[in-house]
């Protein structure tokens, strides 16, 4: 049985190229040029699957996703560019795209992703289109986290009540004014977390400056606040990275910061500070990781972060957005996907150190795979020799400590990209990667 695509594409010579790779594949091709019309089209006939270019005059590709997923949400898209920012290429997974191309492309990437996720829309259940429940892990499924939420939050898909809790949480508490405490278990990614806070404000007034043991001292923090106020800062929230890891003389630094007292006496300008712990209060506490003074402070406003086995539908997806960066990094033509079947592993699997281990299990999946289709078999390859190895441990933190050590060396080199670059032997493009 031949399956019909519609190509959609305001550039006439790579329309028709793309047009002759599917008809060679054997595949029933509609070319059209103009997003309008293929709208007007998909809507009066059944395609098999959509591959779209992004950057179109009248609507963007993810515009015309979501027109089309609003119609035949079933129906998967495959979406071609020439360049797209990584936050994009998230965006666009979250939003259902199925596969992600870069020009100049890889037809033999190309074609088989299309037959995979042909395949895949085919065995799964089909729902009306008027249904309005949750498709399988995010495929398919138009809404997005400002649809559901009311505001941009990238740190969990919110695919899962516990996610989806947390972030409505969040936001109703961004406007405190002096602490604000995130709990969570080993391995949160408190970071990318802090920097959805970032985003609830808009404007250049609100600034974020992060200290974790590595890089708290009064003076840095101190040279830090005065820098952002200099830039125009109209406050400053000051993040706390790992603090029950932190020296006994740091966290009673962390202690005097938000009432500016002491080494800190001196701040004439507003300031607010957000704890990141890792641990339940009450028993750091009690084992004397944090003292009576933190405690106080970080229990007035507290949020729990879910884990990541409390939010099973936000796995994948989040898995996703990890392999936009890997491929990015790896400079590959397209973006690979994961199957079905190594998604509902994604679901099942534990996670005891959260995003932590899963980014170093999606990185290291990605460096054992080639073509455009990762799968299950490889996640469990990597799943066991993690759970087999203790090593496993050690390189995964070693890997989330080293922007911590980049961003250090920058402060104390001056924030120069090109001395923290010959410092470390490598180019800027890395370190500047790694720094954002």
């Amino acid at each position: 049985m031949a399956y019909s695509v519609l190509i959609l594409d305001d550039d006439a010579d790579f329309n028709s190229l793309l047009t002759d790779i599917f008809e060679q594949a054997d595949y029933i091709v509609t070319s059209l040029e103009d997003p309008v019309e293929a709208v007007e089209v998909f809507t009066h006939t059944d395609y098999d699957l959509v591959v779209t270019d992004h950057k179109m005059p009248e609507m963007t590709g993810a515009e015309f996703m979501k027109r089309i997923k609003k119609i035949k949400r079933q129906v998967p898209v495959i979406m071609v560019s020439g360049y797209l920012e990584n936050d994009t290429i998230r965006e666009l997974i979250s939003e259902g795209v199925g596969g992600v191309f870069l020009k100049p492309l890889n037809i033999f990437s190309l074609l088989e992703r299309t037959a995979e996720l042909i395949e895949e829309s085919k065995k799964a259940p089909q729902s009306s289109d008027s249904e309005s429940g949750a498709s399988n892990e995010g495929v398919g499924e138009p809404d997005t986290n400002v649809d559901k939420l009311g505001f941009a939050f990238r740190s969990f898909p919110c695919k899962s009540p516990a996610s989806l809790e947390f972030a409505e949480r969040l936001h109703s508490l961004r406007n405190f004014k002096s602490t604000l405490s995130l709990i969570g278990e080993p391995g949160t990614h408190y970071r990318a977390i802090c920097n959805d806070i970032r985003g609830f404000y808009e404007g250049d007034g609100e600034h974020f400056v992060y200290l974790s043991p590595d890089s708290f001292e009064a003076e840095q923090a101190l040279n830090l606040i005065e820098s952002a106020k200099a830039a125009g800062a109209e406050r400053v929230t000051c993040v706390l990275l790992d603090v029950e890891s932190m020296s006994p003389e740091q966290k009673k630094l962390a202690a005097l910061l938000p009432k500016c007292e002491g080494l800190f006496e001196a701040i004439d300008f507003p300031i607010r500070t957000i704890f990141c712990v890792s641990g339940d209060l009450d028993v750091l506490f009690d084992e004397e990781r944090i003292d009576e003074h933190l405690y106080i402070l970080m229990g007035t406003a507290e949020v729990q972060v879910p884990a990541l086995r409390n939010c099973p539908a936000d796995i994948a997806v989040l898995a996703q957005q990890i392999v936009v960066d890997a491929a990015k990094e790896k400079a590959l033509g397209s973006v690979p996907q994961f199957e079905n079947s190594a998604r509902e592993l994604f679901r099942k699997h534990t996670w005891k150190r959260n995003y932590e281990e899963l980014r170093a299990t999606v990185r290291k999946v990605v460096d054992l795979s080639s073509g455009g289709v990762l799968t299950r078999n490889t996640l469990q390859e990597v799943l066991h020799a993690e759970g087999a190895n203790p090593r496993a441990k050690l390189d995964a933190f070693l890997s989330n400590a080293r922007s911590e050590i980049v961003l250090a060396s920058s402060i104390l080199l001056g924030g120069g990209k090109n001395r923290v670059a010959d410092f470390f032997g490598t180019d800027v493009a890395e370190i500047d990667g790694i720094l954002k």
